[in-house]
C-alpha cells in the first residue's frame, strides 16, 4: 500500500554505499524510511531526502518500515548548509525533534514549528540566539513540558519590581519582594521571564514577535538550554557541537 505526505527529513543514516534510512517529520507524526540509491550523486532521490529536505513523499508500507519510491522537493533550506553555525544549529533542533515528536499523531504544530524556525534561519530574519531558545522553548510546550511562568510561585503575582529567581526544574519563578524575604538572590532580570511567558502561549507565527537587549538576551538563551537540559534528561551530541563553534 502506498501513500503520499509532506515532510521534512530530521535524521538520516547511511546503510550501504548507495542508501539510507532517513526519520521525516510529516503533519501525522515522525515516520521512518528507507531511501534505496539516494545517495547516488545526481540520483532521483539523492537531493529529496537528505538532511532538511521538505518535501511530498510518495511511500510504500513494508515489513518493518516504508520505502520511498518518489519525493518532489518543497525547500531545501539551502542558505543553511552554507554556514557551518547555523547548519549545527538546525541538526540540534532536528535531534530534539526525534527526541521529542510523537509518532502516529497530530504533529502538524511540531512540523509548522520547525519549518517556520527553519526559514527564518535560512533568510536570516532573526538572531540566531532568539530562533534558538524560541524553538526550544515552543517545543518544550508542545511537548508537555510548559513552564508555569504566569505568576510567582510563592505569592501569585504576575510582576516582580527586580530581578527573579527560576529554576529549571521546578519550572516555576519567585519574584524579587519573596526573594528578599527567603534570603535568595535573584538570576534573572524579570523581562526574561515576560519574554517566556510571550512564548509559550503565543501561536508559533507569532512567538518570535518580541524584542530583549542587553543582558537579557543572553540570560533568555540560558533559560532555554537549561530547560532543556533540565527535562530532557541528556545533552544532545549536536548542542555541544554546536556550542563549540558558536
Amino acid at each position: 500500500m502506498k501513500t503520499a505526505t509532506d515532510g521534512i527529513v530530521i535524521w538520516e543514516v547511511k546503510t550501504g554505499e548507495a542508501d539510507r534510512v532517513i526519520t521525516l517529520l510529516t503533519p501525522g507524526g515522525l515516520v521512518t524510511a528507507y531511501a534505496r540509491g539516494s545517495l547516488k550523486p545526481g540520483g532521483r532521490l539523492t537531493g529529496t531526502t537528505a538532511m532538511l529536505s521538505y518535501s511530498n513523499f510518495e511511500l510504500a508500507s513494508g515489513k518493518n518500515m516504508y520505502t520511498v519510491t518518489d519525493a518532489t522537493s518543497q525547500n531545501r533550506f539551502l542558505r543553511i548548509y552554507a554556514q557551518a553555525d547555523r547548519y549545527s544549529l538546525a541538526v540540534y533542533f532536528c535531534e530534539l525533534m526525534k527526541y521529542l515528536a510523537p509518532t502516529e499523531e497530530d504533529s502538524s504544530a511540531f512540523l509548522s514549528l520547525l519549518l517556520n524556525s527553519l526559514y527564518l534561519l535560512d533568510e536570516d530574519l532573526k538572531p540566531a540566539w532568539q530562533i534558538k531558545a524560541v524553538f526550544e522553548l515552543a517545543l518544550m510546550t508542545l511537548a508537555g513540558y510548559m513552564p508555569d511562568v504566569d505568576s510567582c510561585s510563592r505569592c501569585g503575582s504576575d510582576e516582580s519590581r527586580e530581578g527573579v529567581f527560576f529554576d529549571p526544574l521546578e519550572a516555576a519563578w519567585i519574584c524579587s519582594d519573596c526573594l528578599s524575604k527567603e534570603g535568595r538572590i535573584a538570576n534573572y532580570q524579570f523581562p526574561v521571564i515576560a519574554a517566556v511567558r510571550y512564548v509559550v502561549h503565543s501561536d508559533i507565527r507569532k512567538a518570535f514577535s518580541f524584542s530583549l537587549s542587553g543582558d537579557a538576551c543572553r540570560q533568555f538563551s540560558r533559560l532555554s538550554e537549561d530547560y532543556v537540559l533540565a527535562h530532557l534528561e541528556r545533552k544532545p551530541r549536536t548542542l555541544e557541537f554546536y556550542n563549540i563553534i558558536q
